[in-house]
């Protein structure tokens, strides 16, 4: 049997930095730009699952239903923001 290693994945986020400020702010832009209600309570659900998977925990309040195409373009320019956001990070922050 090799015993070399083929593969190593890291996942940082929240280990040497919390970004986790970061994303809340993202997503409540998003939803303030939507007029929907979101606060840090719905944000604790959007913990370890995806960007779509949170779009729509973040939809549940909507008042009206999206398309994919919207829902995936509303990620987009929700990740978009995220890194925006990521720009301003210092050491102390």
């Amino acid at each position: 049997m090799d015993t070399k290693t083929k593969l190593v994945i890291f996942d940082l986020d929240g280990v040497l930095t919390d970004t986790a400020e970061f994303h809340y702010a993202a997503w409540k832009m998003l939803a303030d730009d939507l007029g929907i209600y979101f606060d840090k309570k719905i944000n604790e659900r959007l913990k370890g699952i995806s960007r779509l998977e949170s779009l729509d925990i973040v939809l549940e309040n909507a008042d009206r239903k999206f398309t994919d195409k919207e829902k995936e373009e509303m990620a987009y320019n929700k990740n978009e923001q995220y890194k925006a956001l990521l720009e301003d990070m210092t050491p102390d922050a």
